[in-house]
């Protein structure tokens, strides 16, 4: 029997790496490639259409987040599993995709009208085949995540990327306009949908039973409350700051939030994303979960602090060698946000406990608490400008972290200090080179020019961070380093 080129590469490839590693190759690769592409259509278009299309992602980003998420979710957390689980799973989330997009459709009017900006009508007119595109790899997503099969998101999200960011170019250059980010959103959910079949075979047929449906209920009420507000938090406030301040506003605040995103998914969520599945094996062992949970909690600030200090440091540089003055009111809440993002190595790592052992409803409860006094931080924040907005959203989770410490703790599978502890070294190192870097820029300021600053400062903080860590960790440094000589 012949086997499918696309599939045949996943599967070498699987053999040759890690399920983190590829989850954190697919984060990398995301963030670099869309930040450059970023960077080439900012000048192009500017804050306006970048503030269109945020505006409409609103919605788009519900679907995403909300149902599609709900039923991702139940479908890996059922522990017994069968074809009619991932065909009534299927069904039921492609009819309601459908349902969703027309209501997106319908709304296109009543929204422009709202922001003033008959564009967008049309915009959201088309982005509304958006879930239904989606709702097509609702599967093949769930059988990798339970198999740990993340080479083949990988490649659908590398190879989709591409696809959709060389439309999206190639329009931006030729005057298109904001309809150049809008196929380059239809074309990348296409093309992930189509590669991601090829790699992951599941047979299926339309069906929707009800004792499988039942199976799957059992997870939707704390998944489907903890998403809504993970939605109402991130996005909510940008509706509402598009209809208050407008789509330039709009697209700065995006902007900023940029690198708030960037390190929760390139530098936390790989990590913690394995270990909600990984860490299941230590359900029944409540003597291996703490050192288990204690390495999940120490790896994901390893590599997440660093780039909040660093990345706040080095923001007003990189602003002004990557983009043009219209993005600069970005610069400021983009540092308040990123630096935002340090409780976060405790609220994912928690997130991955929790999970692991089954206990969604405190998760939930702990990501409702979060979203709504963001939302309601935000809300005031709005009418101050993008700086008290961003304020919020960052002292949010610094004001509730005790939340998932407490969540985790009562579950008797670790303590406060498993948490905390892990988290000083690294949380130390970074802080200090990123002390460090910020007054190397100020000095390079009047002495040299801003793209030979960049990445001077870049290469400093990236040799000052390993030297922290070495001097606060130095046992855990020299095991690593025996392991690697010991492989050779």
């Amino acid at each position: 029997m012949s086997v499918h080129p696309t599939a045949m590469i996943v599967r070498t490839l699987r053999r040759l790496l890690r399920p983190t590693v590829w989850v954190t190759v697919e984060r990398v690769f995301t963030e670099v490639f869309s930040l450059a592409l970023f960077a080439v259509q900012a000048r192009l278009l500017g804050p306006q259409a970048f503030g269109l299309i945020a505006a409409v992602m609103v919605f788009v980003t519900f679907w995403d987040t909300v149902p599609m998420n709900v039923v991702l979710e139940a479908l890996v957390s059922v522990r017994t599993i069968d074809k009619s689980h991932f065909a009534t799973g299927a069904t039921a989330t492609i009819l309601v995709s459908l349902i969703f997009g027309a209501v997106v459709f319908s709304l296109a009017g009543p929204m422009a009208n709202l922001f003033g900006d008959q564009e967008l009508a049309s915009v959201m007119r088309a982005m509304a085949l958006l879930p239904p595109l989606q709702a097509l790899s609702t599967v093949p997503l769930a059988v990798t995540r339970r198999d740990l099969r993340f080479e083949a998101t990988t490649v659908r999200t590398i190879v989709s990327l591409i696809a959709g960011g060389a439309v999206g170019l190639v329009l931006a250059l030729k005057g298109s306009g904001v309809w150049a980010l809008v196929w380059q959103a239809l074309v990348q959910r296409l093309v992930a949908a189509i590669v991601l079949w090829s790699a992951v075979r599941v047979p299926l047929r339309p069906m929707l039973s009800a004792r499988h449906s039942r199976d799957l209920a059992v997870f939707v009420g704390p998944i489907l409350s903890a998403s809504m507000m993970n939605w109402g938090a991130a996005q909510l406030p940008r509706l509402f700051l598009g209809i208050y301040l407008g789509p330039a506003d709009l697209g700065l605040f995006t902007t900023a939030g940029r690198f708030n995103s960037i390190v929760k998914l390139v530098a936390m969520l790989p990590k913690a994303f394995v270990a909600r599945v990984d860490l299941r094996r230590f359900a029944t062992d409540r003597a291996a979960m703490p050192p288990a949970a204690r390495k999940v909690f120490l790896q994901i600030g390893l590599l997440g602090f660093p780039i909040c200090f660093g990345g706040a440091a080095v923001m007003p540089t990189l602003f002004h060698v990557w983009l043009d003055p219209r993005w600069y009111d970005a610069i400021l809440p983009g540092q308040i946000m990123l630096l935002g993002c340090i409780p976060f190595v405790t609220f994912f790592g928690s997130s991955a406990v929790l999970y692991a052992v089954n206990q969604q409803g405190p998760e939930a409860r702990v990501s409702i608490t979060l979203n709504i006094v963001t939302i309601a931080g935000m809300a005031v924040g709005m009418l101050y400008g993008l700086i008290a907005i961003s304020t919020a959203v960052a002292l949010a989770p610094l004001l509730l972290l005790p939340l998932p410490i407490l969540a985790l703790r009562r579950t008797g599978y670790v303590t406060v200090r498993d948490i905390v502890m892990p988290q000083v070294p690294p949380l130390l190192a970074a802080a200090g080179m990123g002390g460090a870097v910020y007054l190397l820029r100020h000095h390079l300021a009047s002495h040299v020019p801003e793209t030979t600053a960049l990445p001077v400062l870049v290469a400093v903080g990236a040799l000052l961070y390993p030297v922290g860590i070495a001097a606060l960790m130095p046992r855990q440094v020299r095991q690593i380093v025996a392991q690697l000589r010991s492989r050779r």
